[in-house]
Formats: C-alpha cells, sequence, structure tokens
C-alpha cells in the first residue's frame, strides 16, 4: 500500500510542473488524501453491504465526506479565495469537528445509517462554508495568530478526533490505532501547511512525510476491513451450509426412520385386525402372529428410540425372516423362504429393515407376484437373495435405483427405499446389489459373511498373531 501511494504520488508530481517546489509538493501530499478518501468510501461500502458493522458504517460515512471536498477544486480557479490557506485551514478544523460529532454519534449502535447520503450531506455543508470566500472576497481575511491559533485548534481537534477513534467499539482494535494514528499526521500535515512552514525543505519533508502515512494508514485499514467483511460474509455463508447440510440429514434421517416406522406400523396393524377373527386361524398360525407381534412392537420400540448400534451382531435369518415372513402373509403378499439355519454377522434389526423395504419394493413394483426369498453360496460367500417374477428393472434405469429421491418415471414412491437399504448395509460393509443375471423379475443380492467364515478368519488371526 505504501508502494502505491508513493507512485501516485510520484506521478502527480511529473505530471504538474509547479508542485517541483516545497510548498506545492507539500500541498499536493496533503490533498492525495482527497481521493484516497473516497477510494476507501467506495470499499468501506462494499463492506457494510457484505457484513454490516455500525462502525465501518460511520467511517464510510467519515471517509465520504473527506473525498467530497475536492469536488470544488475541478471547477475553482486556482488562487482562487475559497482555496486559500486560511480558508482551508479552518475548512480542516470544521472538518474534525465533523468527525468527531459522526464518531460520537457512532458510539449509539442502534443508530443505523446510510453511509453515502450522510457522508456527502455532511461533505456538501462544509463545501459550502468554504464557498463562502469565494462569495464573499476580501472579506475573510484572518490575521497571522488567527492562523496561528487555527493551527493550534486544528491539533486539538485532531488530538481529540484520534482519542475519540481509539475508543470506537464500533471497530475493531486492529483499525482503531492506525485510524487514530493517521488523525494525528492529519492534523500536524494541516497546520504545518496552514503555518506556512512548508516553504522550508526540512518542514516541507515532515509534512509530506505525515500526509503520505495519513494516507497509506487510512487505506490499509479500510482494505483490511474490507477483507474482514468479506471473511466474515464468507464464514456466515459457510455456517449457513454447516447448518443446512444438518438439517438435511436430520430430515433424511427422519424420512427414514419414518418409512420404516410406517412399514412395522403396517404389519402390526394388519396382524392386530387378522387376530380379532380367530376364529379364521389356526393354533400355530395365532402363535406366529402373536411372536411377530411382540418382535415387531419391540423392534419398534427401538426404532423409535435409536440408541447406539455396536459394531459386530450375529443375527439368525430364520430368526429374522419368520415374523417378517407373517407379516407380508398378513397383508396378502406370498413370500416363500426355505430354513436355512444360518447365521451371519449382521444386525437383526438393520437386516429386518432392509427386507422389509425389498419386500415392499416388490409388492408395488411386482404386484400379485410371489417373491422367493433364500440363500446361496457363490465364492465362499453367503448371498441371500430376494427375487420377484415382475417385470424387472428396465436396463437404463439400473445404475440410479440405488440414489437417494430417485424412482421410476409413474412410480408413487419418494426412492427413499432402496437408498436407505443400501445405505444401512454399506455402514455394515455389507453389499446390496441388483442381480443383473437374472432374466426375469428383479432379484436383490445380499452379500452376507457366515458365522463360521468369521471364526476362520479369527484363527488365522490369531495363528498369525
Amino acid at each position: 500500500m505504501g508502494l502505491l501511494v508513493l507512485a501516485a504520488y510520484a506521478s502527480i508530481l511529473v505530471t504538474q510542473p509547479d508542485g517541483r517546489t516545497w510548498s506545492q509538493a507539500a500541498a499536493i501530499s496533503i490533498q492525495l488524501l482527497l481521493p484516497t478518501a473516497l477510494a476507501c468510501a467506495v470499499f468501506l461500502c462494499i463492506a457494510c453491504r457484505l457484513y454490516h458493522r455500525a462502525g465501518v458504517a460511520w467511517f464510510a460515512a467519515a471517509m465520504t465526506m473527506i473525498g467530497v471536498q475536492g469536488f470544488p477544486m475541478f471547477v475553482a480557479p486556482t488562487g482562487s479565495a475559497g482555496l486559500s490557506e486560511p480558508v482551508m485551514l479552518w475548512c480542516a478544523v470544521g472538518l474534525g469537528f465533523a468527525l468527531i460529532v459522526l464518531v460520537r454519534v457512532a458510539e449509539a449502535r442502534h443508530v443505523e445509517i446510510a453511509p453515502v447520503p450522510l457522508g456527502v450531506g455532511f461533505g456538501v455543508a462544509l463545501i459550502l462554508f468554504r464557498g463562502l470566500g469565494e462569495l464573499l472576497p476580501g472579506t475573510f481575511v484572518p490575521s497571522t495568530r488567527a492562523v496561528e491559533y487555527g493551527s493550534l485548534v486544528l491539533l486539538v481537534v485532531g488530538a481529540a478526533l484520534a482519542a475519540a477513534v481509539w475508543r470506537q467499539s464500533g471497530l475493531p482494535a486492529s483499525a482503531r490505532k492506525p485510524l487514530a494514528a493517521a488523525v494525528v499526521l492529519w492534523s500536524v500535515s494541516g497546520s504545518l501547511r496552514a503555518l506556512e512552514l512548508t516553504g522550508n525543505a526540512g518542514w516541507s519533508v515532515v509534512a509530506i512525510g505525515c500526509a503520505l502515512a495519513t494516507c497509506v494508514l487510512v487505506m490499509s485499514t479500510a482494505l483490511d476491513l474490507l477483507w474482514q467483511a468479506v471473511r466474515d460474509d464468507h464464514d456466515a455463508v459457510v455456517e449457513l451450509q454447516q447448518q443446512l447440510r444438518a438439517l438435511r440429514a436430520s430430515a433424511r434421517e427422519g424420512v427414514e426412520q419414518l418409512h420404516e416406522v410406517k412399514g412395522t406400523i403396517a404389519g402390526i396393524a394388519s396382524a392386530t385386525d387378522l387376530i380379532r377373527h380367530e376364529d379364521r386361524l389356526t393354533r400355530q398360525h395365532r402363535e406366529h402372529l402373536a411372536e411377530m407381534l411382540a418382535q415387531e412392537t419391540a423392534r419398534l420400540q427401538r426404532l423409535v428410540h435409536a440408541g447406539p448400534k455396536h459394531s459386530t451382531q450375529l443375527a439368525d435369518l430364520d430368526e429374522v425372516l419368520q415374523p417378517l415372513l407373517t407379516a407380508r402373509n398378513v397383508q396378502g403378499q406370498q413370500v416363500v423362504w426355505a430354513s436355512s439355519d444360518a447365521q451371519v454377522v449382521a444386525d437383526a434389526d438393520e437386516l429386518t429393515e432392509v427386507l422389509n423395504i425389498l419386500l415392499h419394493n416388490a409388492a408395488e413394483h411386482a404386484p400379485g407376484s410371489p417373491v422367493h426369498v433364500f440363500t446361496r453360496v457363490r465364492d465362499d460367500e453367503l448371498q441371500l437373495v430376494v427375487a420377484d417374477e415382475g417385470p424387472g428393472v428396465p436396463q437404463e434405469l439400473r445404475d440410479r435405483i440405488f440414489e437417494w429421491g430417485y424412482s421410476r418415471p409413474g412410480s408413487a414412491g419418494q426412492g427413499v427405499g432402496l437408498a436407505m437399504a443400501h445405505e444401512v448395509l454399506a455402514r455394515r460393509g455389507i453389499a446390496l446389489e441388483l442381480d443383473l443375471e437374472r432374466e426375469v423379475g428383479a432379484a436383490f443380492v445380499i452379500r452376507l459373511q457366515p458365522v463360521e467364515q468369521q471364526d476362520r478368519a479369527r484363527e488365522v488371526a490369531l495363528l498369525a498373531h
């Protein structure tokens, strides 16, 4: 930032022959604050748009007010009374008082402002005051003593303004310190110019150094506040995205839980309705229904009050499937299962949930078709297959049937069941796949690990150890 300010100042000196005297060089360095303030006002207004802070808004208004002071210089003739050193001195004093008012009012945090209109309003008021010297030529000719008093007043006002900025709680601490230093340097350079000490090379160098340092401090502070606003806005967006992801995950978990609860309740309701007609039931059938109701009710309670899952559990396929088949048969779905006496490494509730989804999917897409549930061994792997004799899965849909929210055209489903089943098993390291070799109907394959295979793996690991 310092190099940028020096480059701008050097380019002005090169293009302005009058600026090669010490006095004019000092005047140009002080006036460089005006375009600098306008640039800072732009940065700060953007910062206010991104992430509103009361202190930044007041700072933007102050920079706008300072920057507006440079516009009369484009239309006023050189050497006019309105731009004379005494007038500029007292305008600087008035500007300092206006800045103090802005800082004081900024401490009232409940005051909301539009920085550009407020800054332009204050700036135009100061320009009108300065214009009195142009409208009434010769009437504003202060004495040397008045200029000296004005310079002293400017230093006092600068010190008061620096103290007010230092205590300004609306600005970050990293911004208050350089701004307070910039105010002091600004008042020193203005006083040296008003006292006409800048004709001397030494004092001119001091005034130029103070003025350029003021520009650097103000510009760097404005850019720093803009960067903080961008960072705060980015952090706010990231936080909102995290909250949105959390809400989506919570909503998805609720949909999954509701999906399984609805299926369980449907089976319980059908079984309860059937039990009312005991005359049509055999004793064995009533026992199966009672066992199914007990197991499904217990599973429903576990679903509603879900707790942490164990990392490894053993499940008996017959015990898992028996109540589920009873519930499905009660609902009118024909499910064929041959007892296997197989035990696998899986969570019983999760496996029941997945099988319930697969059977429900078969009932919806292959209504009236019997569903065959059986086990087979392929490549030393136990596979549990759920197959129907319906129309099957179209070729173009096979790659997307496990996507969340995707359902085939014309389907009344929400595209939740198969995606949920795939995800539930994937968390256990169990694969759920569509059997692509089946030519009739649809068949889903669950790749399970039998207990015997797990025991052999443990023996191998112990021997290796």
